[in-house]
């Protein structure tokens, strides 16, 4: 049993597996999101020139996954 070390002062927080685990549930999405938008970011240019080449009928060549991952991102 741990004791209060003196009154009116909290018990130091013990790093468990759970607190640790906890702790990357809740910051794993906001390094998901910078990784989509930065990647996002870094494809764009190349996925609305191919969007701009098939509208004027030349034949594109860029990945589908870039495609899509522009499409995901909700800024771009």
């Amino acid at each position: 049993m741990i004791t209060n070390p003196a009154p009116g002062r909290p018990e130091p927080v013990r790093v468990t597996r759970g607190l640790i685990a906890f702790m990357a549930v809740m910051v794993l999405p906001a390094i998901l999101a910078t990784a989509i938008v930065g990647g996002a970011w870094a494809v764009s240019d190349e996925v609305y020139a191919a969007q701009q080449a098939a509208a004027d009928g030349r034949p594109t060549d860029v990945a589908g996954w870039k495609t899509s991952l522009v499409a995901v991102c909700p800024i771009h």
